[in-house]
Protein backbone atom coordinates (compact mmCIF):
# COMPACT_ATOMS: atom_id res chain seq x y z
CA UNK A 1 0.00 0.00 0.00
CA UNK A 2 0.71 3.30 -0.86
CA UNK A 3 -0.01 7.02 0.73
CA UNK A 4 1.27 9.94 -1.54
CA UNK A 5 1.33 13.48 0.33
CA UNK A 6 3.14 16.33 -1.55
CA UNK A 7 6.14 15.76 -0.48
CA UNK A 8 5.99 12.21 1.06
CA UNK A 9 5.23 8.84 0.18
CA UNK A 10 3.88 6.45 3.27
CA UNK A 11 4.91 2.59 2.25
CA UNK A 12 3.45 -0.12 4.27
CA UNK A 13 6.15 -1.59 6.90
CA UNK A 14 6.33 -5.14 5.11
CA UNK A 15 7.70 -8.00 7.32
CA UNK A 16 11.41 -7.71 5.68
CA UNK A 17 11.03 -4.08 6.12
CA UNK A 18 10.64 -5.09 9.88
CA UNK A 19 12.93 -7.32 9.99
CA UNK A 20 15.93 -5.39 8.59
CA UNK A 21 14.94 -2.63 11.00
CA UNK A 22 14.98 -5.37 13.86
CA UNK A 23 18.59 -6.17 12.80
CA UNK A 24 19.24 -2.10 12.87
CA UNK A 25 18.48 0.73 11.45
CA UNK A 26 20.86 0.47 8.82
CA UNK A 27 19.87 -2.57 7.80
CA UNK A 28 16.72 -1.10 6.49
CA UNK A 29 18.34 1.78 4.53
CA UNK A 30 20.40 -1.12 2.75
CA UNK A 31 17.35 -2.70 1.76
CA UNK A 32 15.14 0.14 0.66
CA UNK A 33 18.46 2.32 -0.93
CA UNK A 34 17.55 5.05 1.57
CA UNK A 35 18.77 6.99 4.20
CA UNK A 36 17.94 6.31 7.35
CA UNK A 37 18.25 9.12 10.13
CA UNK A 38 20.17 9.46 13.31
CA UNK A 39 17.89 8.72 16.40
CA UNK A 40 15.41 7.12 14.69
CA UNK A 41 13.16 4.77 15.51
CA UNK A 42 12.89 6.25 18.99
CA UNK A 43 11.15 2.61 20.05
CA UNK A 44 12.86 -0.30 18.67
CA UNK A 45 11.47 -2.82 20.65
CA UNK A 46 7.80 -1.83 19.19
CA UNK A 47 9.12 -2.72 15.71
CA UNK A 48 9.98 -6.45 17.32
CA UNK A 49 6.67 -6.69 18.56
CA UNK A 50 5.71 -5.48 15.11
CA UNK A 51 7.13 -8.58 13.34
CA UNK A 52 6.04 -10.86 16.14
CA UNK A 53 2.30 -9.86 15.30
CA UNK A 54 3.04 -9.35 11.69
CA UNK A 55 4.34 -13.14 11.79
CA UNK A 56 0.85 -14.50 13.58
CA UNK A 57 -1.78 -12.15 11.31
CA UNK A 58 0.28 -11.67 8.39
CA UNK A 59 -2.65 -10.21 5.84
CA UNK A 60 -2.50 -7.35 8.78
CA UNK A 61 -0.45 -5.68 6.46
CA UNK A 62 -2.49 -5.56 3.45
CA UNK A 63 -5.31 -4.54 5.85
CA UNK A 64 -4.76 -0.86 5.38
CA UNK A 65 -4.71 -0.90 9.46
CA UNK A 66 -1.05 -0.79 9.91
CA UNK A 67 2.45 0.79 9.86
CA UNK A 68 3.76 2.62 7.11
CA UNK A 69 7.51 4.30 6.46
CA UNK A 70 7.33 8.03 5.51
CA UNK A 71 9.60 8.55 2.75
CA UNK A 72 11.16 11.34 1.31
CA UNK A 73 11.84 11.28 -2.37
CA UNK A 74 13.57 14.23 -2.88
CA UNK A 75 15.59 13.87 0.35
CA UNK A 76 15.81 9.48 -0.78
CA UNK A 77 15.34 9.33 3.10
CA UNK A 78 13.02 7.81 5.42
CA UNK A 79 12.02 10.42 8.06
CA UNK A 80 9.60 8.71 10.08
CA UNK A 81 6.74 6.62 10.36
CA UNK A 82 3.20 6.16 11.75
CA UNK A 83 -0.41 4.17 10.97
CA UNK A 84 -2.95 2.96 12.91
CA UNK A 85 -3.42 1.21 15.88
CA UNK A 86 -6.36 -0.57 14.89
CA UNK A 87 -9.21 -0.81 12.41
CA UNK A 88 -12.46 1.03 12.68
CA UNK A 89 -14.21 0.07 15.67
CA UNK A 90 -18.17 -0.39 16.28
CA UNK A 91 -18.05 3.60 16.09
CA UNK A 92 -16.23 3.57 13.08
CA UNK A 93 -13.47 5.47 15.17
CA UNK A 94 -9.40 4.41 14.10
CA UNK A 95 -6.52 5.70 15.95
CA UNK A 96 -3.65 6.79 14.37
CA UNK A 97 -0.31 8.54 15.34
CA UNK A 98 3.00 8.55 14.14
CA UNK A 99 6.55 10.07 15.03
CA UNK A 100 9.29 12.10 12.90
CA UNK A 101 12.75 11.29 13.33
CA UNK A 102 14.31 14.35 15.14
CA UNK A 103 16.42 15.41 12.47
CA UNK A 104 13.24 16.17 10.20
CA UNK A 105 11.14 17.90 13.20
CA UNK A 106 9.46 21.05 13.02
CA UNK A 107 9.64 20.85 9.25
CA UNK A 108 5.72 19.84 8.88
CA UNK A 109 6.55 16.31 8.00
CA UNK A 110 4.58 15.19 10.93
CA UNK A 111 1.24 16.90 10.09
CA UNK A 112 1.67 15.93 6.30
CA UNK A 113 1.96 12.66 7.43
CA UNK A 114 -0.88 12.44 9.55
CA UNK A 115 -3.37 14.20 7.18
CA UNK A 116 -2.21 11.46 4.48
CA UNK A 117 -3.32 8.79 6.96
CA UNK A 118 -6.57 10.68 7.95
CA UNK A 119 -7.60 11.48 4.38
CA UNK A 120 -6.62 7.59 3.63
CA UNK A 121 -8.52 6.35 6.40
CA UNK A 122 -12.07 8.59 5.43
CA UNK A 123 -11.62 6.48 2.10
CA UNK A 124 -13.41 4.10 3.63
CA UNK A 125 -16.84 4.40 3.97
CA UNK A 126 -16.87 2.67 7.95
CA UNK A 127 -14.55 5.38 9.44
CA UNK A 128 -16.56 8.01 11.00
CA UNK A 129 -13.75 9.88 12.97
CA UNK A 130 -9.97 9.64 13.17
CA UNK A 131 -8.45 9.87 16.58
CA UNK A 132 -5.08 10.39 18.27
CA UNK A 133 -3.73 9.99 21.79
CA UNK A 134 -0.96 12.95 23.24
CA UNK A 135 0.80 13.25 25.91
CA UNK A 136 -1.69 15.00 28.58
CA UNK A 137 -0.20 18.52 28.40
CA UNK A 138 0.18 21.04 25.94
CA UNK A 139 3.54 20.32 23.59
CA UNK A 140 4.52 18.77 20.11
CA UNK A 141 1.57 15.96 20.16
CA UNK A 142 -0.90 18.07 21.34
CA UNK A 143 0.36 20.97 18.39
CA UNK A 144 0.60 18.00 15.59
CA UNK A 145 -3.29 16.83 16.44
CA UNK A 146 -4.44 20.50 16.23
CA UNK A 147 -2.11 21.25 13.29
CA UNK A 148 -4.76 18.79 11.39
CA UNK A 149 -7.82 19.82 12.91
CA UNK A 150 -8.65 17.50 15.68
CA UNK A 151 -10.18 18.97 18.52
CA UNK A 152 -9.23 17.36 22.19
CA UNK A 153 -12.18 15.30 23.22
CA UNK A 154 -11.29 14.10 26.23
CA UNK A 155 -8.97 12.11 28.93
CA UNK A 156 -8.12 8.32 29.14
CA UNK A 157 -6.05 6.32 30.97
CA UNK A 158 -4.76 3.68 29.33
CA UNK A 159 -2.94 0.46 30.90
CA UNK A 160 -0.33 0.63 28.74
CA UNK A 161 0.51 4.32 27.86
CA UNK A 162 -1.14 6.09 30.93
CA UNK A 163 -2.91 9.54 31.17
CA UNK A 164 -3.58 10.64 27.61
CA UNK A 165 -5.59 13.61 26.02
CA UNK A 166 -7.35 12.07 22.89
CA UNK A 167 -7.74 13.95 20.38
CA UNK A 168 -10.60 13.28 17.12
CA UNK A 169 -11.17 14.67 13.81
CA UNK A 170 -15.06 13.55 11.97
CA UNK A 171 -15.14 12.82 8.09
CA UNK A 172 -17.18 16.59 8.13
CA UNK A 173 -14.38 18.74 9.23
CA UNK A 174 -11.73 17.38 7.76
CA UNK A 175 -13.51 17.32 4.66
CA UNK A 176 -14.31 21.33 5.31
CA UNK A 177 -10.46 21.43 6.59
CA UNK A 178 -9.45 20.36 3.01
CA UNK A 179 -11.36 22.23 0.96
CA UNK A 180 -10.27 25.50 2.70
CA UNK A 181 -6.68 24.19 1.99
CA UNK A 182 -7.43 23.66 -1.81
CA UNK A 183 -8.57 27.81 -2.28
Amino acid sequence: MLIHTPRLRLITFEADHLAALVNGPQSLGDLLKLAIPDQWPAHPVAYREALSLLGKMPLLSDSGWWLYLFVSPALKSVVGCGGFRNAPDADGVVRAGCETAPAFRRQGFASEALRGLISYAFTRPAVRAVEAWSLPARGPQSRLAEAVGMKRIGEVSDPIEGDVWRWQISRDAFERLARGRRR
